[in-house]
């Protein structure tokens, strides 16, 4: 009776979640009203249907729906009209519902890594964009990067069960990391989306490593591999990616 009336409530947050994707689609200035009435429903809903998980677990439980609420809004605003966008407007909605519907079973382990992956890439790839395609500050934008890597660096390693200190001093040099590469990423003529992807590698390779390291897993020949592996995926990435003046 619960999983079916938590599902339910998720049905309805998906709907809404939909229909703020597609109020972005047009241009009229007083959808913006209704598109804000909406986001907050999403939001407040989700934190409401999250509360027995927040109780249970802590606070931390949330940061990824939300983030993954903001990144995906905020890559929509890029991604080109017609069937595209509404294909992505289908798989980001489906992908809500299963989030928030199925917040345990569905985040841990390997869901967790997907949604954290694809929120990461989505949220850089938007905040990015802000400076590509609007000359946004590059303080910002780093600044935005670095707390999204904090964040999501620390609902992953939050399940480790290390303590608080620990997990904030490892998150935050991640971020710290992640900002020093967007830094440099910064002054190369490449587009927002192979800066997301490049940025998504090393996230991906540093917190597997630290993951390995914290479970006292970590060997010479896996950091070798991870390492190898992050150097050759963004090779590709920069050699494949179309150079030009921005």
């Amino acid at each position: 009776m619960k999983n079916q009336f938590s599902d339910n409530i998720s049905l309805v947050l998906s709907v809404l979640f939909f229909m703020g994707l597609e109020f972005l689609t047009v241009t009229w200035s007083f959808y913006w009203y209704y598109f804000g009435l909406i986001v907050f429903l999403v939001i407040v809903g989700t934190l409401l249907t999250q509360r027995e998980d927040v109780k249970a677990r802590g606070p931390h439980v949330m940061i990824l729906p939300l983030s993954y609420i903001g990144s995906v809004f905020l890559f929509h605003l890029y991604v080109s009209q017609g069937l595209l966008q509404q294909a992505f407007i289908v798989l980001a909605t489906l992908g809500f519902y299963f989030l928030v519907a199925r917040g345990i079973e569905w985040a841990f382990p390997t869901w967790n890594w997907f949604f954290t992956s694809v929120t990461f890439f989505l949220f850089t790839a938007g905040a990015y964009g802000l400076r590509f395609h609007l000359q946004f500050p590059l303080w910002a934008v780093i600044l935005l990067v670095g707390v999204i890597t904090f964040l999501l660096s620390y609902h992953v390693l939050v399940r480790a069960e290390l303590p608080t200190s620990a997990s904030v001093f490892w998150s935050f040099l991640l971020a710290l990391i992640m900002s020093e590469f967007l830094g440099g990423f910064a002054f190369l003529p490449i587009s927002y989306l192979v800066v997301s992807g490049s940025l998504f590698v090393l996230f991906y390779v540093a917190i597997h490593l630290l993951q390995r390291h914290l479970y006292k897993e970590l060997s010479r020949r896996f950091a070798m591999e991870y390492m190898i592996f992050g150097l050759v995926a963004i090779s590709i990435i920069l050699l494949t990616a179309r150079w030009s003046v921005v």
